[in-house]
């Protein structure tokens, strides 16, 4: 199974930068073979062609659903919801670019079978390197889920 992990975020903008801090740290975790773990930055729908060559894709990105900083969600996207705009009712706070890159993606024929969103709430997005206290906390929680989706799903096939 080829799996990919999109840390997506800009990380000179606060807690905008969860998705590339969990990549970092996520680096130095083992990994099973076939993962391809990157930072995508601010990227938008030019990663959809890319897509096609993996079965299983891991968004992790900042979000804003009013709640407690640090808060991690974890969703997936099924077949379908990425042409319904109540899926993406909590994707990232570059809501628009990450629902556009999943149905444009959708559109072409390069969304994985399987999509997940690993979300954490923010503090505060502002022009400065590093996040904050909550939401480096969430960091560990992040990796947890992640490499217990990819020994559920990378252990099955």
């Amino acid at each position: 199974m080829r799996v990919f992990i999109a840390g997506i975020g800009n990380k000179y903008m606060g807690d905008d930068g969860f998705g590339p801090r969990v990549v970092e740290e996520l680096l130095s975790e083992e990994i099973p073979s076939g993962v391809e773990v990157r930072d995508v930055g601010l990227c938008g729908i030019t990663l959809a062609p890319e897509l096609a060559d993996y079965d299983m894709v891991i968004f992790v990105d900042a979000v804003n659903m009013d709640s407690k900083p640090g808060t991690i969600y974890c969703k997936k996207i099924e077949r379908g919801d990425e042409l319904k705009g109540d899926a993406f009712s909590f994707l990232s706070i570059h809501e628009t670019s990450l629902k556009e890159l999943i149905s444009f993606a959708a559109a072409i024929g390069t969304l994985p079978k399987e999509v997940f969103v690993i979300g954490c709430e923010v503090k505060e997005v502002l022009l400065r390197e590093g996040l904050s206290e909550e939401v480096e906390r969430g960091v560990k929680e992040a990796i947890d889920l992640i490499l217990g989706l990819l020994k559920r799903y990378c252990e099955r096939e």
